[in-house]
């Protein structure tokens, strides 16, 4: 992905992955049978409005700087769809398939390890913009953010392996 992307382009699909998580979150709450999971998941919803907002707030610095808009570094129609293929299949279910998809997990473990998978795949997913970032600051927010997604995985396992 070297050199194929920009840097707006990466924060765009990274709010959005960051919102269809608060949507999983919300939806697993929802259907949470006790304090203890309800506690949990709203937890993980406001670590992803967290991120979404930093994320948001990132977008809205560089979209204004001459170098995110130079000739060399325009958005990439195909590497959008790319970028955003890649995450809408290997990160959280789009909104309108959250619903759809915490009903289908029939135990909290299920749920749980969705979760897990979809945080491992966000710590894939935001490493290789860190990598491949143009601009130092945003490069710091995704290695910052993907150190939160480590601990988010560190915690899902730890309450799969305790809950069940």
């Amino acid at each position: 992905m070297k050199n194929m992307y920009n840097d707006l382009e990466g924060l765009r699909i990274a709010i959005e992955i960051e919102s269809r998580g608060l949507e999983f979150y919300r939806q697993a709450r929802d259907n949470a049978v006790n304090q203890k999971e309800q506690d949990l998941f709203s937890w993980l919803m406001n670590e992803e409005t967290r991120h979404e907002e930093a994320f948001r707030n990132m977008f809205n610095q560089l979209k204004d700087t001459k170098e995110a808009h130079s000739d060399e570094y325009l958005f990439d129609e195909e590497i959008s769809r790319y970028l955003t293929v890649l995450a809408e299949f290997h990160v959280f279910p789009p909104a309108e398939k959250a619903k759809q998809k915490i009903s289908e997990l029939k135990t909290l473990r299920a749920i749980l390890e969705v979760s897990m998978q979809a945080e491992k795949d966000s710590v894939l997913f935001y490493d290789e913009l860190a990598n491949n970032s143009k601009f130092p600051d945003a490069k710091k927010v995704f290695l910052a953010l993907k150190a939160e997604e480590q601990t988010h995985v560190v915690r899902l396992r730890s309450m799969i392996e305790s809950w069940t």
